[in-house]
């Protein structure tokens, strides 16, 4: 996780997250060479909270996918924000 050594000590990582268009169900990568990485269709939940935990002082999730206002209308898929004070 090198971006947790560009924060402070104390300092707070903010990741916006999710399982966008569940997963690729467009059969589309959304960038060439997406499938190659290691969360290529999303990350859901437990498993960003599972990766991050270790490095954190305090770590919370804050479910996003239900405030339409956010996304400019209704979202099926799973998104989230992971706010963690490293």
């Amino acid at each position: 996780m090198a971006w947790v050594t560009r924060l402070r000590p104390g300092g707070t990582l903010l990741l916006v997250e999710g399982r966008w268009r569940e997963a690729g169900q467009s059969g589309v990568p959304y960038v060439d060479g997406a499938e190659s990485l290691p969360w290529h269709g999303g990350v859901p939940t437990d498993d960003l909270a599972r990766a991050v935990r270790p490095v954190a002082a305090d770590l919370r999730i804050e479910p996003l996918s239900g405030d339409d206002d956010l996304w400019g209308g209704s979202v099926a898929d799973e998104r989230h924000a992971l706010i963690a004070r490293i």
